[in-house]
C-alpha cells in the first residue's frame, strides 16, 4: 500500500516538473529542453547518491574506529565479545545512516528553497495548457 502511494507520488512529480520546465519553451526546442531535464535528473540523482553514499559510510566508519578503540582501552588486552562487537556495528551503521539522512533532508531544503527562487511559473502560464501538447511558438 505505502509503495504503490510512493510511485504514484514520485510519477506526479516528474510529470509537474517536465510540465514546469516546458512552459516558455518554442515547439523547434522542446526536444532539447526535455532532454535537458532528463540529463539534469540523472546526473543530479547520480550525484546525490554518491554524496549520500559517502557521507553515511565515512561516517560508519569513524564509528566503527572509534567505538572499536574505547571498547578495547576498557578491556584492557582482552578480545572484544561478540555482542560487544555486534552492538558496536550496528550503533555504527545507525549513526551512519542518520547523518545520510540529515543530509538528504539539507539537500531537500536546499532544493526548495532554489526552486522558490528559481521557477517563475503563473497560474496564466499554465491556465488552459494540455501537459501533452506541444507549446505554441
Amino acid at each position: 500500500m505505502d509503495r504503490d502511494l510512493l510511485v504514484k507520488n514520485a510519477a506526479s512529480t516528474v510529470r509537474t516538473i517536465a510540465l514546469v520546465s516546458l512552459t516558455k519553451v518554442r515547439n523547434t526546442d522542446t526536444g532539447v529542453a526535455s532532454s535537458l531535464v532528463n540529463v539534469g535528473q540523472q546526473v543530479g540523482g547520480s550525484i546525490g547518491l554518491a554524496l549520500l553514499g559517502t557521507v553515511a559510510w565515512s561516517a560508519v566508519a569513524t564509528s566503527l574506529r572509534s567505538q572499536t578503540a574505547a571498547a578495547a582501552a576498557k578491556v584492557a588486552g582482552h578480545p572484544l565479545t561478540t555482542a560487544t562487537q555486534t552492538q558496536i556495528q550496528h550503533h555504527a551503521l545507525a549513526t551512519g545512516f542518520s547523518r545520510g539522512f540529515l543530509v538528504c533532508a539539507a539537500i531537500g531544503l536546499l532544493a526548495l528553497i532554489i526552486a522558490l527562487a528559481a521557477i517563475r511559473v503563473t497560474r496564466q502560464d499554465l491556465s488552459g495548457m494540455d501537459p501533452l501538447a506541444a507549446p505554441a511558438d
